[in-house]
């Protein structure tokens, strides 16, 4: 943070009914001197660990935001910019405040912020959880579940969460033309968001 080596990818997300392009995942990058670029994967849980995921999370959601609320007046449109959120940023009480304060000094939209969560944090304190997005949903900020199909979540339960989108892991997806088991849990994830009023994002189509 301090040497300015973190960076951000745009990834865009497109339909496949239309073709266009519908909005943007931010995706994490370390640009390190030494051991050059560094996948999140390695320094995320690192940085969790020792407590420095608090003040990276606010740095990518606030460049994010900003990069995205840029677009839009440079004429890209209302455009949807996700950002990925770890449990620790979950379970941090002032969250929504963060959230908002950077919405409002960077101009964004809240409708045009997603929230991405992991299927196995919303599994862990169900009942605090379902206030905690209520409240995040009721500013209009979008709430998506990232990876869907790795964690172990009732569908019973998932009926409560507001959540606007699921995103199918990538391991379903890329071996689907050739795994038929695969392409039937892909099926059934699809039926069943579109069911409960979710659009569906599959990952690894790249």
């Amino acid at each position: 943070l301090e040497r300015d080596e973190l960076t951000l990818h745009y990834q865009p997300q497109s339909s496949l009914s239309t073709g266009q392009v519908t909005g943007m995942e931010a995706l994490l990058r370390w640009r390190s001197p030494e051991l050059g670029t560094v996948s999140p994967a390695e320094f995320i849980p690192v940085a969790e660990q020792c407590g420095l995921i608090q003040a990276i999370g606010l740095w990518v959601l606030r460049s994010a935001c900003a990069q995205m609320a840029q677009w839009s007046r440079d004429g890209l449109g209302q455009l949807t910019i996700s950002v990925n959120l770890s449990a620790r940023q979950m379970y941090n009480c002032d969250l929504l405040h963060d959230v908002l304060r950077i919405l409002e000094s960077t101009g964004l939209q809240p409708a045009q912020l997603e929230l991405e969560i992991t299927e196995s944090f919303l599994m862990e304190k169900v009942e605090e959880n379902v206030v905690l997005l209520r409240t995040l949903r009721a500013s209009g900020i979008q709430l998506a579940i990232d990876d869907f199909g790795t964690g172990y979540s009732s569908f019973a339960y998932l009926r409560r969460f507001p959540i606007d989108r699921l995103k199918i892991d990538r391991t379903f997806v890329q071996d689907i033309g050739r795994d038929g088991e695969n392409g039937a849990i892909v099926t059934a994830i699809i039926s069943m968001a579109h069911e409960l009023d979710m659009q569906v994002v599959a990952e690894g189509v790249e």
